[in-house]
């Protein structure tokens, strides 16, 4: 039988917080599509002058590794699960509940965010988790949200066109059509001797890029780019553009000091100008 997407909901725990399972309220995610990889770390058995047998093939030298990928919208009222996108926490993990499965241990890999006009701003995030759900079969929560009817509502999300651009900077025109923004972790698993799973991932590294589509550029960068002499930020808002989405207030924010690196521009006939910028921060 198979199994239904509203039997499959997604819950991301509290930033730290062992292996209890989430809270179907507060961490519940209105995703619209999560998968897992899993990779076992195998090699073949060749041995010189010894015949590979049928029964035992391959050796297993690091650990089984689970890449989680999940993208969802911004709803007002369920972005508790989105605590580990602050900077305070970017060194943390989070427990993942997929359906039934529990994934402990989950560190952010990667995260990214389209903004554009009329459509929900949506995010796309990776996670590699230390402790994945295995010797189970795949099997949904019927009972989602406590068993209550989740309370999506379109005037709740936030849209391309409800979000705004703090240019305190001047860097950019005042049209822009597409916002694209990706965080990148670097991180390095800790293992302990006698074990085979890592025990946790230091954090080596924080970095940012946002890249705005526009019809203009104030203007053109040298040789070393162009850097910001003040803020840049982009408000993610619901319905009405007024009031900034609290939990994730400053998640898309360049300091004084981030650079424009890349700048494009081209036209056709019958068009406008259309024009391409991407500012990049190291954060760690």
């Amino acid at each position: 039988m198979s199994l239904s997407y509203s039997d499959f909901p997604v819950y991301i725990g509290e930033v730290g917080v062992g292996v209890s399972a989430p809270s179907e309220v507060n961490g519940y995610i209105p995703a619209t599509q999560a998968s897992v990889n899993y990779n076992t770390n195998h090699s073949p058995k060749r041995k010189l002058g010894k015949t590979i047998a049928s029964d035992d093939q391959f050796g297993f030298n690091s650990a089984l590794t689970a890449d989680i990928s999940i993208d969802c919208i911004f709803h007002t009222g369920m972005l508790s699960g989105l605590d580990f996108l602050a900077d305070a926490n970017q060194d943390n993990y989070v427990v993942i509940q997929l359906g039934s499965g529990l994934y402990d241990k989950c560190y952010a890999t990667d995260a990214s965010i389209n903004i554009s006009p009329f459509s929900p701003v949506t995010l796309n995030v990776n996670f590699v988790s230390l402790d994945p759900a295995i010797d189970q079969p795949i099997s949904g929560d019927p009972h989602s949200y406590n068993g209550s009817v989740v309370p999506l509502d379109s005037d709740a999300v936030a849209y391309g066109h409800t979000c705004s651009i703090t240019d305190n900077a001047n860097i950019l025109n005042n049209v822009q059509s597409e916002i694209s923004f990706k965080r990148t972790y670097e991180r390095s698993p800790v293992y302990n001797l006698g074990s085979i799973n890592a025990s946790s991932m230091l954090l080596d590294g924080v970095e940012e890029e946002l890249t705005v589509a526009s019809t203009g550029l104030n203007s053109l960068i040298n040789f070393s780019g162009e850097a910001l002499s003040n803020s840049l930020e982009v408000n993610v808002c619901g319905i009405g553009g007024t009031a900034v989405m609290t939990q994730i207030l400053n998640l898309i924010k360049f300091n004084a000091g981030s650079r424009v690196l890349t700048e494009s521009y081209s036209n056709k006939g019958g068009e406008t100008l259309n024009t391409s910028a991407t500012i990049k921060q190291i954060k760690l």
